[in-house]
């Protein structure tokens, strides 16, 4: 008997062609075992359970032909193949449609079914598919996608790779090095789940399925692979339907189906691969040795029996001898920098990935062009329409002449910015009820632009400062000083614009913050209707606020809590942006923050009759399904709180981020073998400095028609002018064909942050 294994790749995220030789010398101690590698630097080449190593060339320099050709030689001679490679696994598939008696890998139509991340095979098993979307949707729908499920996602690559991204940059960067390393936009975002995870490992041959086992990770390395686990036997409720799936794609060979047991006792499938796994030898431990028994239904040779040894394992680190045919490679010169390339798989697997899309392998990739939603329903996005923002914001472009306007340039979009606040009064109308009333307010630093100031107070809203010059604006524009709400760290800078008059509310950051507004107050120096704290979110990390998560703090608050003048109403206020920390985390906090404000009450002796939620909400977040959702929150207050007579919510990034625009012009476009891959434009990140926090929606005009259309993504780069290394203003857009000098995009969403926190520089 001769057996080939590949795939003996032996770093942190290791293969399982090792331990399938360790399993198999212990059931078939006289067969033949040959290492088939792409690389002598993969370490398993120098295993001692193989008896003999094939070496080839690495896979971007292989000729593919000649090795298939070698490979059906081996197979036809009577020689058993096991694959441990992904990507070798499909490439077999293509060259074996049919498959082949000896070839113990599943065929092409079998892998169709269990492609990530839909994996359409899993009907049956009791799991459910975490929501994903691809990332050939747009920007702004993936950035929406993450905000709903609170950052906490999954950027997979087509094959291989996942890495965790907790923000848009994070997503950026990660996108473009997977991106150019698979060679394809299309990648995948897929929601976390937390959990344990688990692993099924079940081999078949030619539709029945021989056996399974079922594993819990014990230990994770820091790439989350397996370092120890235990085995346990498969229930019935997961082997009726693994065998009928088995036997409806005709499986052959190993697999592993790995999968998160969430807190409530729900498995979530996070991908099927198709082969072995690499702690295949700790099944062997456990007495169930996989791979002998699929080379026993492939052969009809009897295994040795293996004997149970324990349920569980580990791993260890090994050193081993080099086998002097294949001597450790030469030290690289010095100034590479580093030493070694045990951390990489060596053997090229990212250009083969490449290799094999130009030879059109992955021919079925539309398999998956939606996300599950955990319902095993459709889920996905298409891609971005030709115009993907509002009617409003073509028609406040009618107004400008951007041939005459100097780029860069801010635009006011009137008839959007109107639209959005009454949208807010319309919302805090909807949400108020007999008891409690909802009052909007404007945060004045978000844009301190004196249009949309005065939008706010024809608009019924109080304006939020957090700082006497912001109080001193909003008087100015018309606000008496009974409609403003002063907050923040820095409320006593400039403390001679202090008006003489009320305030309607006062929260202090801190307890320093909290004594001194208090002899403040106390000694007729500040007026207000409402005094009271901002509460430092706890298990979140923020600057802001006065820290409740320790019982000494909490103590020390409840103290100074007991002090407040009586003749004042007692307000709570906490803030942390849902645009940063998700939607979903959002209303968690707002749930969390009820329970300890029940708690201040009861133990300060002070009711609390005000509630200020702050802000931070992503235009759409806030509009879409957030009457229900706020209705809901509301609906839950009196239950905590009930002396609460008053919410007041801070709009403001909500209203001020969509209410401006800005334009800038195309100075020069860089082309390379036919394609523009970079372009210059006249504005940056001085005057867009959330770029990198958001993606913006932009525009271009149509040359032909006149008409506005989004641009989608592509494979150009626009560089802003200034001589900064990271003044990049959009990645990967797709410009139009008859892109010139001269033309004007608009970058869209522009009103909040990037208008308030825009710098002058580069302007001479």
């Amino acid at each position: 008997m001769k057996i080939y294994i590949s795939g003996l790749y032996c770093g942190t995220n290791p293969q399982p062609g090792v331990g399938i030789a360790r399993s198999l010398r212990t059931a078939y101690p006289d067969a033949t075992l040959v290492g088939v590698e792409y690389s002598n630097r993969c370490s398993g080449v120098h295993w001692q359970d193989l008896d003999d190593v094939w070496l080839q060339r690495p896979w971007e320099e292989l000729n593919l032909d000649a090795h298939a050709a070698q490979v059906k030689k081996v197979l036809d001679a009577g020689g058993l193949w096991i694959s441990s490679i992904d990507l070798e696994i499909m490439w077999l598939g293509s060259v074996f449609p049919d498959g082949h008696p000896n070839l113990l890998t599943p065929s092409l139509s079998a892998l169709q079914k269990v492609s990530k991340p839909a994996i359409t095979a899993h009907k049956g098993l009791p799991v459910k598919i975490p929501t994903f979307v691809t990332t050939e949707i747009s920007d702004w729908d993936l950035h929406a996608f993450c905000r709903e499920h609170d950052w906490r996602v999954w950027l997979k690559g087509p094959y291989y790779e996942a890495v965790k991204v907790r923000n848009w940059a994070e997503l950026e960067a990660m996108r473009g090095i997977l991106s150019s390393a698979w060679s394809t936009e299309r990648l995948y975002l897929q929601t976390h789940v937390s959990g344990y995870e688990e692993s099924i490992s079940f081999c078949a041959y030619q539709g029945e399925l021989i056996h399974a086992v079922q594993m819990r990770k014990r230990d994770l390395t820091e790439l989350s692979k397996t370092w120890a686990g235990d085995i346990a036997e498969v229930s019935e409720e997961v082997l009726a339907p693994l065998r009928k799936i088995v036997k409806d794609l005709n499986w052959s060979g190993g697999a592993e189906i790995e999968m998160v047991r969430d807190p409530q006792n729900q498995l979530w499938l996070l991908e099927v691969n198709p082969r072995f796994p690499a702690w295949i030898h700790g099944a062997t431990i456990a007495g169930h040795n996989m791979s002998a028994l699929l080379v026993e239904a492939a052969t009809g040779i009897r295994a040795v029996e293996t004997p149970f040894i324990s349920e569980e394992f580990t791993r260890v680190v090994l050193e081993v001898p080099v086998r002097p045919e294949f001597p450790l490679s030469p030290l690289p010169e010095p100034l590479a920098g580093r030493i070694g390339h045990s951390l990489k798989h060596p053997s090229g697997l990212v250009q083969f990935a490449n290799r094999l899309h130009n030879l059109d392998v992955f021919n079925y990739e539309n398999e998956n062009e939606t996300g599950g939603n955990g319902e095993g329903q459709n889920g996905g996005t298409p891609k971005s329409a030709s115009l993907n923002v509002p009617e409003s914001f073509v028609d406040d472009l009618t107004h400008f002449d951007l041939a005459q306007v100097e780029t860069p340039s801010w635009l006011f979009l009137e008839q959007t910015a109107a639209g959005l606040f009454e949208k807010a009064v319309a919302l805090a109308g909807e949400l108020s009820t007999d008891d409690i009333t909802v009052t909007n307010a404007y945060s004045i630093k978000t844009n301190p632009d004196e249009r949309l100031i005065k939008l706010a107070r024809q608009s019924g809203f109080l304006a939020e400062a957090i700082s006497l010059l912001e109080v001193r604006k909003a008087l100015d524009a018309g606000f008496n000083s009974n409609e403003i709400i002063l907050n923040g760290p820095g409320k006593w800078w400039h403390k001679e614009k202090l008006p003489e008059t009320p305030l309607y509310s006062v929260f202090c950051d801190s307890m320093e913050d909290l004594t001194r507004v208090c002899e403040e107050y106390n000694s007729g120096n500040l007026k207000t209707e409402i005094l009271g704290v901002r509460l430092r979110t706890p298990n979140i990390s923020s600057r802001f606020g006065i820290p409740i998560d320790t019982p000494d703090a909490f103590g020390k608050l409840i103290e100074a809590i007991k002090t407040l003048p009586r003749d004042t109403r007692f307000g709570v206020h906490f803030h942390m942006a849902s645009s940063n920390v998700g939607v979903g985390q959002w209303w968690h906090l707002f749930e969390s923050m009820l329970k300890w404000c029940s708690s201040i009450e009861a133990l300060g002796g002070r009711t609390i009759e005000v509630l200020d939620i702050g802000g931070g909400w992503f235009p759409e977040d806030l509009q879409k399904k957030s009457g229900e959702r706020f209705r809901q929150a509301i609906a839950l207050v009196p239950d905590f709180l009930p002396h609460v007579r008053q919410i007041l919510s801070e709009p403001g990034k909500a209203v001020a981020q969509p209410s401006m625009a800005l334009a800038m012009q195309i100075l020069e476009i860089r082309n390379s073998s036919g394609e523009a891959r970079e372009a210059v434009v006249d504005g940056s990140i001085a005057e867009l400095p959330m770029y990198f926090f958001y993606p913006h929606r932009i525009l271009s005009r149509d040359r032909t028609s006149g008409k506005w259309k989004s641009l989608n993504r592509g494979k150009t780069q626009l560089l802003g002018r200034l001589c900064m290394e990271h003044d990049i203003v959009a990645n990967n857009v797709e410009l139009p064909e008859d892109a010139e000098v001269g033309d004007v995009l608009v970058f869209c969403d522009a009103g909040s942050y990037d208008r308030s926190m825009s710098y002058v520089f580069g302007r001479g």
